[in-house]
């Protein structure tokens, strides 16, 4: 996994000291080589903007040092260390973090406080744990995702298990298995359903459909391997190829084995967790409150390279 943000903020000013002029493209680049950063690393994104974190992770560092003082522009898009960057990196401090910035650079402090980035701590510890804007937001945002993911499972722990079928249909089809053509998804009969909750025809006769097992089952009630052997006979008895079964809880460590061994069915496990990710995903159960859109600078308008 890629590092924290302030894990960059001694490496940019390594980089920078040699005091060459540099634009972010540069710096990005070198800084990854500089960092020893893998090709999974350098390809992660933030989980909601979908921006790529490396390339954030160094236009935020750039932010804070030009900020503080610490680097300057020359001119347009090109970067070079300053006096006070020197001054720095010559004192052999490496542990450079924003608490430090805001307590010796009193320009640095006036722009976090102008922007209301944090509520400082004295603490190392706390210090270590800010992160880049993106990433605030980023876990702001998971907070948020998190409770809605255990609001949902409540409510649907709520209803009856009827409900819970008719609610697995609607999902799928909102993922976008079935058609617009008639009687495309539909919930089976109550009882004697054989272990099957639901039907998703993906063409018009019917020749290729996806059965599907629900289960309204408590968090610490999982899905063991002789539900899922008892799911393939129904499938098997009827001659189908396709089975998804989705529960509120979670499944056996056998039970994902039995799936993992099977070669003669495709067959989907869907958890609890993963289930509440879909609706939010697809707007299931769900409404949105509010949209915020995060925008960055197109660097590629301002620079010739």
């Amino acid at each position: 996994m890629i590092p924290p943000f302030q894990k960059y903020l001694f490496p940019f000013l390594q980089l920078m000291s040699d005091g060459k002029t540099r634009s972010i493209m540069q710096i990005r680049k070198e800084l990854s080589l500089a960092m020893n950063l893998t090709e999974e690393e350098l390809a992660e994104t933030y989980e909601t903007s979908g921006q790529n974190r490396h390339l954030g992770r160094c236009g935020w560092a750039r932010t804070w040092f030009l900020k503080a003082g610490l680097i300057e522009s020359t001119q347009r898009g090109l970067y070079t260390i300053s006096n006070s960057g020197k001054e720095l990196y010559n004192s052999g401090i490496k542990n450079i973090t924003q608490q430090y910035l805001v307590n010796h650079y009193p320009a640095f402090a006036a722009f976090a406080k102008a922007r209301k980035k944090e509520k400082y701590s004295h603490t190392a510890t706390d210090s270590n744990e800010v992160s880049d804007p993106l990433s605030q937001m980023e876990d702001a945002f998971s907070q948020l995702n998190n409770k809605l993911i255990d609001d949902l499972l409540r409510y649907i722990g709520e209803q009856d298990p009827k409900f819970f079928e008719k609610l697995v249909v609607d999902l799928l089809v909102a993922m976008g298995y079935g058609g617009d053509f008639e009687d495309a998804a539909k919930v089976t009969q109550f009882s004697n359903d054989g272990g099957i909750d639901g039907i998703i025809k993906e063409d018009a006769l019917g020749l290729d459909k996806v059965y599907i097992q629900a289960k309204r089952w408590k968090e610490s009630n999982f899905v063991g391997a002789p539900d899922i052997h008892k799911f393939m006979g129904a499938l098997m008895s009827i001659g189908a190829s396709k089975g998804v079964f989705i529960t509120t809880s979670n499944f056996t460590q056998a039970a994902l084995e039995v799936v993992a061994a099977n070669k003669s069915l495709k067959l989907v496990l869907i958890n609890g967790k993963q289930l509440a990710k879909y609706m939010i995903k697809y707007n299931v159960g769900v409404i949105s409150q509010h949209t915020y859109t995060i925008k960055r600078v197109d660097t590629g308008y301002f620079e010739n390279e």
